[in-house]
């Protein structure tokens, strides 16, 4: 399609585009005028996905891609039907237990609703309280639950109302996300953007719990199943070593418990070797929270004074724990005194200096991981002495049993490998299920409020001016769309360039539609005003250059013939006949197309053509003069036929009348002929063989189909006698596209 057309096609429906915009400006002026502004609230939470100072899990590397994905799925939990159930049980459960409630539905809106004029608010709230409590959805299936979905409804606070409303995105490239929403009561919005991310944090911790706890059921199955391996492998060494070592040397050199003890102390080792690894890691992540919360080290934060109190402590702590390990763990006036040391410990822990912004809260943060600090480094240095106990008596075993033959010896060192393996794959074990149990206290501190909603003192613009433009806007470019799609529909030729691109002929003339009720054919051709000096008549200039194509053709027996009915064919060439008639050119129409003799009935002429037969091979215009009819214009005659399921063929006499129209050249300027349609009749077949020349007519509003190309593929095949192609009821203004 042209791009000058679609320009042309614009213009002509200029009106309908510009009453689709008027109408769209009229339209959203009534949508806006008694549209209430809404108030925004907004507030703010972080990730920490991208802060480095977060406790890591893992030693993942910092991923764009993933952080993305983070913040997808956090956005998406955000806005889930969990989490805005929640919401919205708190929504109604706010509104049912207070005289100011933020929607105060019409009585009108409650009758709707079949069966909520008479709830019992009491078990509505308290069937909401529980839903909260346990975070369970409302089931539609259920009776009495789907009368709470319809009251959520109603009171505008389920899924799809606040989904509405709501806007959650993260913002630009940065770790926070931002929550808005709007609506038509400001504290309403500052509820909502604050309590979703509550219900949210509620609804992670959650669910990372119950995920937690899958994964510590899991582990701890693996950890018992590495200590079973453990104890096999030591229970083996035991064995072997009270079966071979004994019966090999001097019973005076071995101690009576000594090997049954090996055992004991082995386990012991590989159990206090895994609580190093977990109590190791878990004051690892002490120390990283407290370096997040703004606690460098109670080394450096706190007072000179503070410090040194606290270290002196902590290494007469220490020092007296050696000792106790050592004479056994059953002085219980050590026990005592280890007690006291460690209380006042506590007391004269440093708590650190904390940010201004969030003092309460970090200082008791600080103060409760300090203190478990602190039980984690003494449970810490009670291991690493248990340990260093375990190894000495395992090595005075060892020297013991160092006088045993060489094979016992490498028998034993094999057992010691087995246990070093099997203690390594326990501790890892280990180490996992400590991970797991950290998991959530972890995940916990990931996600904080860091901008609170307030109410809005004033609601958003509406933006009238501009919402009423855009619509109009809007509406005219769809209009013209629209009209622009529907004219790519329409396959139909439409314009002189479009015809001959489709077709391929050479273009014998255009011819523009013709209003014929208000004038008849006659009258629009022959009637010409000698007063009025300027020519303005399209359709009878059209045809003086169609006039002008056939008289300068040199033929003249010419037949007329189109691809489908309704062509025009029948018009077009009275008309034709008419405009030479005023050049002084005297005209026959021969109507030929027996399958519709419209031709015949408007010039109400003699049907005489299947009938008339030259006798003696010899016409004369005197015998013809008697089938002839006059058409009321001077110079214009008709022949007429009756019509019928026939063809030229199958009706007409031997001697027929087209046999001889080179005779009628003697009285006749012209001999135009009227063809049958060529798509569903052999008609024009069957008469190019007494014509001089062709010519096709072919409607602007036709679409060109096989059978038309079929029909112009004969038109090529007589391309001796086609003189060219007539698109007709063309519109004036496609004349010159």
């Amino acid at each position: 399609m042209e791009l000058l057309y679609i320009f042309r096609l614009l213009n002509r429906k200029k009106w309908i585009i510009i009453l689709a915009g008027i109408l769209a400006v009229g339209a959203a002026y009534l949508f806006m005028m008694n549209k209430k502004g809404l108030f925004k609230s907004q507030s703010q939470m972080s990730t920490g996905f991208t802060i480095s100072e977060e406790i890591k899990l893992s030693e993942d590397i910092f991923n764009l891609p993933q952080i993305d994905v983070k913040f997808s799925n956090v956005i998406e939990n955000i806005t889930s039907p969990k989490v805005l159930n929640l919401l919205s049980y708190k929504l109604i459960l706010r509104d049912l237990s207070t005289d100011v409630p933020f929607t105060k539905p019409e009585k009108s809106e409650l009758d709707k609703k079949d069966g909520l004029n008479g709830l019992n608010y009491d078990e509505v709230k308290k069937t909401f309280v529980n839903k909260y409590d346990s975070m369970l959805l409302l089931r539609s299936n259920v009776k009495q639950e789907k009368r709470l979905l319809d009251l959520l409804e109603v009171y505008k606070y389920d899924i799809e109302s606040i989904k509405k409303s709501l806007h959650v995105a993260r913002y630009q490239r940065t770790d926070y996300i931002n929550i808005f929403y709007r609506s038509e009561n400001p504290d309403l919005s500052a509820f909502v953007v604050n309590n979703l991310i509550r219900e949210f944090q509620r609804y992670h911790d959650f669910s990372r719990r119950e995920r937690s706890l899958e994964s510590m059921i899991a582990l701890d199955s693996i950890v018992k199943k590495r200590k079973l391996e453990l104890d096999d492998k030591i229970s083996a060494k035991t064995t072997y070593l009270q079966d071979s070592v004994v019966s090999t040397m001097d019973p005076n050199l071995i101690g009576a418990n000594k090997l049954s003890q090996v055992g004991m102390y082995e386990s012991g080792l590989a159990e206090e070797l895994s609580q190093v690894a977990s109590l190791t890691y878990q004051l690892g992540q002490i120390d990283i929270q407290l370096k997040s919360l703004g606690e460098n080290s109670p080394a450096i934060n706190g007072g000179a004074a503070e410090n040194q109190e606290y270290f002196i402590l902590r290494k007469e702590y220490n020092d007296l724990y050696d000792e106790y390990i050592r004479k056994g763990s059953n002085d219980p006036a050590m026990k005592i005194r280890l007690d006291n040391l460690q209380r006042r410990m506590r007391l004269t822990a440093p708590t650190g200096n904390t940010n201004t912004n969030n003092s309460g809260n970090n200082s008791s943060q600080i103060a409760l991981l300090t203190q478990k600090r602190i039980d984690l480094e003494g449970k810490l240095r009670s291991s690493n002495s248990k340990i260093g106990f375990y190894r000495q008596k395992l090595g005075e075993t060892g020297s013991i049993i160092s006088g045993s033959s060489p094979r016992t010896l490498g028998k034993l060192e094999q057992f010691d490998k087995d246990i070093e393996i099997a203690t390594m794959e326990y501790t890892n074990a280990k180490e996992k299920l400590t991970l797991a149990s950290n998991m959530s206290d972890a995940g916990s501190l990931n996600f904080k409020q860091t901008l609170y909603g307030q109410p809005a003192l004033h609601p958003e613009p509406l933006k009238k001016p501009l919402v009423m433009a855009l619509s109009g806007f809007s509406a005219i470019i769809l209009t013209a769309l629209v009209l622009i799609f529907i004219s790519y529909l329409d396959q139909s030729i439409k314009t002189p360039s479009q015809f001959q691109r489709q077709t391929g002929f050479k273009l014998f003339g255009t011819i523009n539609r013709v209003n014929l009720k208000a004038a008849n054919l006659k009258e629009q051709v022959t009637q010409i005003e000698s007063e009025d000096g300027n020519r303005h008549n399209v359709f009878r200039e059209l045809l003086r250059k169609l006039r002008y194509e056939i008289e300068s053709s040199r033929k003249r027996i010419i037949l007329f013939t189109s691809t489908e009915p309704g062509q025009g064919k029948t018009t077009l060439m009275q008309a034709l006949a008419f405009s030479l008639s005023l050049s002084k050119k005297k005209v026959l129409l021969i109507d030929t197309n027996f399958c519709n003799n419209d031709l015949t009935i408007y010039n109400d002429a003699l049907q005489t053509l299947e009938q008339f037969s030259v006798e003696n091979e010899d016409i004369k215009f005197s015998e013809v003069e008697k089938i002839v009819s006059k058409t009321g214009v001077d110079g214009v005659d008709i022949i007429g036929c009756k019509g019928g399921d026939y063809t030229p063929s199958e009706i007409l006499p031997k001697n027929h009348l087209l046999n001889f129209l080179p005779e009628f050249l003697k009285v006749y300027d012209y001999i135009f002929m009227e063809g049958a349609p060529l798509n569903g009749y052999t008609d024009t077949k069957e008469l190019v063989q007494y014509a001089e020349g062709i010519v096709a007519i072919f409607s602007a509003q036709l679409e060109v189909k096989q059978a038309d190309k079929e029909s112009i593929k004969f038109f090529q095949s007589v391309k001796d006698k086609f003189l060219g192609a007539v698109l007709n009821k063309v519109d004036e203004k496609d004349l010159n596209l």
